[in-house]
C-alpha cells in the first residue's frame, strides 16, 4: 500500500494530533494533494515567500516560454500557453512544492525533431492542397504542427499515467547521474546549433537523423557569405549580456536580495524598443515574433487517428520530462526535508500534459534554472503557482501584442546563455575516470550519441549501454586476502547503536535503495541524548565490493544526513578499493573526517566504549 503524501506545511507532531479522517478523504488527498496542504497553509509564514517567488518565476516564464517554443517549431506564444495549462493543472496534483512545471529546452528540443520528421511544414511551392502530395508526409497527409503537438501532447500524458498505474517510476532509477550528465550535454550541443540560424540571420534546412548535426554546420558554413550582420550584432550583445550579467551582476544582487535581477525580461523589453525604433523588420530584414493573438485559443479534442504513429516519440519524452521532475523534485525536497511520492508525480505530470492537450500545446516538465530561481526566491509551497500562472495570464490576454516587434535572435539569445550550466558539465569528467571508469564511459557514450544521432536516439543508445555495464561490473569482481568480516562474535553491542549492512555493490541501480534504507535507520532523534544511547549507526560495508560516482555521492549524503539529525555514523569494514576511491575524492574527503573509518565493527565498537568510559 502506497505512503499517503504528507507536505511539508505541517510538523509530523501536528499530524499526530489531528482526528483521524475518513477512508474516502485519505484517498482524495493521496492522489489529489492539494486537499492535504492547502487547508492547513500557513498564510503568515509562507504567504510572503510564496508570491514573491511567484511573480519572479512569472517573469521568467515569458522570455523562455517564447524561446523553446522555437525549438518545438512552433510560435512563441504557445511555449507560453503550455507553460500556463501545465503549471496550473500540476499545483493540484504535485507533491514537489519548488520545481516549476512548463517548457524547457531539451523536451522542447525532442518535441521539434519529432515534428520535424512526422509533420514537417508545407513546401512553399505547394500553393494549394492539389499540389500537395500524401505520400510524401509520414503521417499520410500535411498536419499543422500545433495540432500534431496537441495530440503528442496527449499521448506523452497518456504514457505517464500508464507507467504511475504500474508504479513505474522505479525505471528512472537506471538514469544514472552520469548518464543524465552526458545525455543532456549532448542534447544541449542540438540545442545550440539550432539556434545558430537565427544568431546569423539566414535561413537554413532542419535535418534529422544520424549526422544531422555534421549537415546543419555544413550548412551552416555554405551560408555565410549571406549572413544579416545586424542579427549577428544583436545577437552578441544580448549573449554578452545574460552571461556577464549572471555572472557578475547576479552575485552582487545576492548579496542583499535573493531575488535576481529579470535579465532576459530586460533584454526582451529592451529588443522590442530597438526593433521599434528602428525598424529592423521592414528595414534590415531581421525575423520578428510578428504575431502574438491576444487571448485564448478554443478547446478542442486532439487527433486521436495518428497516435499510433507517436508511440516511439511519446515514450521517450514522457520519460525525459518526469526524469526532470522527479530529479528536481528530490533535490529541493531533501533540502527543505518533506516527502515528494515519485508514483504521485508521475500522475500529476501525465494529468497535466493529458488535461492541457486540449488547447494547442506541447510537452512540458521541470525547468532546471526557473526551478532554482523559485527555491532561492523563497518559494515555500506550490501556491507560488497562483501568482506565476496569474502573470502568465496578464502577458497573454493583455501584453502579448507589444512584443510582437521582438527580435528572433533575442529569443535564440536566452536559449544559448541558458545551456552554458549543460555545456560546463564536461567538468565532471575528471571526477567519474577518477572514481569510476564505467561512469566516464556512460557519461562519453551518452553524450556522443546524443550528438552523433539524435535526441531520441541517443537517449536509447546511453540507456542500453548504461545497463550493460551493469553487467561488466558484476563479470569481474575484484579479489584479496584481506579479512573483510569479523571473526569474532558479537554478544554485548551496546545499548542505541544499529549495525547496518548493505549487501552488496553499491553503483547507480541501487544507490536509491541505499539511501532510503539508511534514512529509515537515521530517522530522527530526540535532542539531548547522548551519543552511546540512540545517536549511533554502524555501517557494515564489507559486502560493497566497488562504488561509482552515484555510490560515492550516496555514502557522502548518508554522513550529511546523519550529522544534521544528531546520529553518528561509521562506516566499517570497506574494502581497501574502495576506500581509495573515497580518499581520492575531494567532495567526500573534505566532509567526510578520516575518524568515520574502522577496519572493522570490533575496533568500531571498542573505540565507542572508550568514548563512553571518559
Amino acid at each position: 500500500m502506497r505512503e499517503v503524501y504528507r507536505p511539508c506545511t505541517t510538523s509530523d507532531k501536528e499530524i499526530i494530533q489531528k482526528k483521524p479522517t475518513s477512508l474516502i478523504r485519505q484517498k482524495l488527498q493521496q492522489y489529489i494533494p492539494i486537499l492535504e496542504w492547502l487547508p492547513n497553509y500557513k498564510w503568515k509564514e509562507h504567504f510572503h515567500g510564496d508570491v514573491i517567488a511567484g511573480l519572479t518565476v512569472g517573469i521568467m516564464h515569458v522570455p523562455q516560454g517564447m524561446a523553446y517554443a522555437s525549438l518545438a517549431g512552433v510560435p512563441p506564444v504557445y511555449g507560453m500557453y503550455s507553460s500556463f495549462f501545465a503549471s496550473s493543472i500540476y499545483m493540484f496534483f504535485g507533491t514537489a512544492r519548488h520545481i516549476s512545471i512548463g517548457v524547457f529546452a531539451v523536451a522542447s528540443m525532442m518535441v521539434g525533431a519529432a515534428r520535424l520528421r512526422l509533420a514537417p511544414d508545407l513546401p512553399l511551392s505547394a500553393s494549394n492542397a492539389s499540389s500537395v502530395n500524401p505520400a510524401d508526409y509520414p503521417l499520410g497527409e500535411p498536419i499543422d504542427p500545433l495540432i500534431f503537438t496537441s495530440a503528442l501532447t496527449l499521448l506523452v500524458g497518456v504514457v505517464q499515467v500508464i507507467m504511475g498505474v504500474l508504479r513505474l517510476g522505479f525505471l528512472t532509477t537506471y538514469l544514472s547521474d552520469p548518464l543524465v550528465s552526458g545525455f543532456t550535454t549532448g542534447a544541449a550541443v542540438h540545442v545550440f546549433t539550432s539556434q545558430l540560424n537565427k544568431v546569423l540571420g539566414v535561413k537554413l534546412p532542419r535535418h534529422e537523423g544520424i549526422g544531422m548535426i555534421v549537415r546543419m554546420y555544413r550548412d551552416m558554413i555554405l551560408s555565410l557569405g549571406s549572413v544579416n550582420f545586424i542579427a549577428l550584432g544583436i545577437s552578441i550583445f544580448g549573449i554578452l549580456f545574460l552571461d556577464l550579467g549572471r555572472t557578475f551582476i547576479n552575485p552582487m544582487v545576492n548579496k542583499f536580495s535573493p531575488i535576481p535581477p529579470p535579465l532576459e525580461l530586460i533584454l526582451v523589453i529592451f529588443g522590442v524598443i530597438i526593433s521599434q525604433i528602428f525598424n529592423l523588420h521592414d528595414s534590415y530584414d531581421i525575423k520578428t515574433v510578428y504575431n502574438i493573438p491576444r487571448g485564448f485559443p478554443s478547446p478542442s479534442i486532439p487527433r486521436l487517428d495518428f497516435l499510433p504513429a507517436l508511440i516511439s516519440d511519446a515514450v521517450p519524452i514522457a520519460v525525459v520530462c518526469y526524469m526532470f521532475v522527479m530529479s528536481m523534485g528530490k533535490l529541493f525536497a531533501k533540502k527543505h526535508k518533506y516527502k515528494t511520492d515519485a508514483t504521485q508525480e508521475l500522475y500529476a505530470i501525465g494529468i497535466a500534459s493529458a488535461l492541457s492537450s486540449f488547447f494547442p500545446v506541447y510537452p512540458v516538465g521541470a525547468s532546471l534554472s526557473r526551478s532554482s530561481v523559485c527555491e532561492m526566491s523563497g518559494a515555500n509551497t506550490q501556491l507560488y503557482t497562483v501568482f506565476s500562472s496569474l502573470l502568465l495570464l496578464t502577458v497573454i490576454l493583455l501584453l502579448g501584442p507589444f512584443l510582437e516587434p521582438l527580435p528572433m535572435c533575442i529569443l535564440a539569445c536566452i536559449v544559448i546563455v541558458s545551456l552554458k550550466s549543460l555545456f560546463m558539465q564536461v567538468k565532471e569528467l575528471p571526477r567519474l575516470y577518477k572514481i569510476s571508469k564505467y561512469d566516464c564511459a556512460i557519461w562519453l557514450v551518452a553524450c556522443l550519441s546524443t550528438v552523433l544521432t539524435d535526441v531520441t536516439t541517443g537517449l536509447v543508445v546511453s540507456l542500453v549501454f548504461a545497463l550493460f555495464t551493469l553487467v561488466l561490473r558484476q563479470q569481474w569482481p575484484t579479489f584479496s586476502n584481506e579479512v573483510l568480516h569479523d571473526e569474532t562474535p558479537r554478544q554485548h553491542i551496546p545499548e542505541g547503536v544499529k549495525i547496518v549492512r548493505f549487501g552488496g555493490a553499491l553503483h547507480f541501480a541501487n544507490v536509491t535503495l541505499f539511501l532510503d534504507k539508511m534514512s529509515e535507520s537515521i530517522g530522527r532523534v530526540p535532542e539531548g541524548e547522548s551519543l552511546i544511547e540512540g545517536r549511533t549507526i554502524i555501517l557494515d560495508g564489507s559486502p560493497i565490493t566497488n562504488v561509482d560516482t552515484m555510490g560515492v555521492d550516496a555514502l557522502r549524503d548518508v554522513f550529511n544526513d546523519s550529522k544534521k539529525s544528531g546520529v553518528q555514523l561509521f562506516y566499517c569494514g570497506l574494502p581497501e578499493d574502495v576506500l581509495s576511491v573515497l580518499r581520492m575524492d575531494e567532495n567526500f574527503s573534505s566532509l567526510v573526517p578520516s575518524s568515520t573509518f574502522f577496519s572493522s565493527i570490533d575496533q568500531c565498537l571498542l573505540s565507542l566504549f572508550q568514548q563512553q568510559s571518559v
